[in-house]
């Protein structure tokens, strides 16, 4: 019978669990389920049914305890069967690689950050090789995010690894079968589009609703700091009675000062800052900063993730007449110091974003969008302009309105390329038509995707992955 592994840490918890139930009822699967903790199995074994076919493993009593050593001789031969160094996925860890995060200095302390090196090395090796073994039999393996741990063992012994993951055009979800954001026939869609391009009617974009919402929450007064405090007091104690906290994780309310920090940043950010309307003597490049830590940047762009060297290229490639305007994210002012934002505007063709001004209003109004990864770069696809890429797996690096760079050099020629010829507006609407294809072809409209318990909804999303492909199932 074949097997599939679900993957359940905090998000999305039960929209998974009731995907474990589909896999059976539609495919006859067997299912395990992998469940981060205690908690995540009582909550599975509430809602599934006792069922010969369901199996639920807490994976916090599995882990391998390998010696130091012991742990050194297997890091070499894991790099060998993977063809992968260990040092670039300890940097993708939120906690271990914490010191790659260079542009948010203020984010609070994860005691696993300092280990020794040895002891990192020990900590990966062991996460290993315990996926190793609890993935060993199965044929397919289902997870909210890609884990590139767990996709390069899938990928080593020929199994299929699927995360179901928003689109970023509406509420529209897809399914990644690779580390990214992106996906095989995702990528063969794009490219078709673009080589049999013709003119048509193009359909509307529609802002990415996860993280409208998520934007449009974030609030900058103290009022709103100290019930988020009181919050986190709340939810950080509870946690330390009950003994949950993840082990060696951030310090007891490590995340309290972020929230009052945040009100006086967009304060700062506020009195130091321009809107669309104040620079119509320049030519503008638009770059948003990103939203850290997160998987959008330490994940997703392993390669490139320094925000303000990317400025700093851009800036200094720039003729005169051209300006340089940052956005904040809007939930990010709580984890930058004050030095970082002055120092952005020491830049002298560097200005800060007005908070309050929407991101549309600056990707209209300016000449070209830079980003890293994000929203803002398929933002400006749609919007007709040229985007300067620094993420190498942007899934719109394969448009021809768009401009992969990865340095110094290559950013200086790009913008020169795109200040002095141009793309043509056939090359803009083969972007926008090809992309907005894509993304409507390779998803579903998942409306009621959060956290509870849709059958409909799962049974949708797990047709939607048997039709993509057929092959697996």
């Amino acid at each position: 019978m074949r097997e599939v592994g679900i993957i359940i840490a905090s998000e999305q918890k039960k929209f998974l669990i009731a995907l474990a139930l589909q896999f059976i009822k539609l495919h006859d699967f067997k299912v395990t389920i992998f469940a981060r903790d205690k908690y995540v199995v009582d909550l599975a074994n509430k809602i599934l049914p006792i069922d010969n076919k369901i199996h639920v493993i807490d994976c916090s009593k599995l882990s391998v305890k390998l010696d130091t050593d012991a742990a050194l001789k297997e890091a070499e031969k894991i790099e060998n069967r993977y063809s992968v160094k260990l040092s670039m996925l300890l940097s993708e860890d939120r906690a271990l690689g914490q010191g790659y995060l260079s542009n948010v200095e203020k984010v609070p302390d994860i005691k696993r950050a300092s280990w020794a090196y040895t002891r990192k090395i020990r900590e990966i090796v062991n996460e290993i090789i315990t996926k190793e073994r609890i993935l060993n039999k199965l044929n397919i393996v289902i997870q909210r995010w890609p884990n590139k741990i767990t996709t390069m063992i899938l990928r080593n012994k020929g199994a299929s690894s699927f995360s179901f993951v928003p689109i970023k055009y509406g509420n529209r979800y897809f399914w990644s079968d690779n580390d990214f954001i992106t996906g095989e026939l995702y990528i063969k869609r794009l490219k078709e589009y673009c080589e049999n391009y013709t003119h048509g009617v193009v359909l509307s974009y529609e802002i990415d609703k996860m993280g409208d919402i998520k934007n449009k929450k974030a609030k900058y007064t103290y009022t709103s700091a100290l019930k988020a405090s009181a919050q986190i007091l709340i939810n950080d104690s509870k946690n330390f009675a009950r003994g949950i906290n993840k082990i060696d994780s951030y310090h007891y309310l490590g995340w309290l000062p972020s929230r009052f920090r945040s009100v006086s940043n967009y304060k700062y950010v506020k009195k130091n800052s321009v809107k669309p309307g104040d620079l119509s003597e320049y030519q503008t490049v638009f770059f948003p900063l990103h939203l850290e830590p997160e998987v959008a940047l330490q994940y997703f762009s392993p390669e490139f993730s320094n925000s303000m060297e990317a400025i700093v290229w851009i800036s200094k490639s720039l003729p005169v007449n051209y300006i340089v305007v940052v956005k904040e994210q809007a939930n990010s002012y709580g984890v930058r110091s004050r030095w970082y934002y002055k120092q952005l505007i020491k830049i002298p063709n560097v200005v800060m974003s007005h908070p309050d001004s929407h991101s549309w209003d600056w990707i209209k109004s300016s000449n070209i969008v830079a980003t890293i990864t994000g929203t803002a770069g398929q933002e400006a696809v749609n919007f007709e302009k040229p985007v300067l890429s620094f993420g190498k797996h942007q899934i719109i690096n394969y448009l021809p309105t768009v401009y992969y760079v990865s340095n110094y050099i290559e950013v200086n020629k790009a913008l020169d390329g795109i200040i002095h010829q141009p793309p043509t507006q056939d090359d803009y609407n083969k972007s926008r038509t090809a992309f907005i294809k894509a993304q409507i072809e390779s998803s579903i409209d998942m409306p009621m995707l959060d956290n509870n318990i849709e059958l409909e909804t799962a049974a949708e999303a797990l047709n939607h992955l048997a039709n993509e492909y057929p092959e697996v199932f």
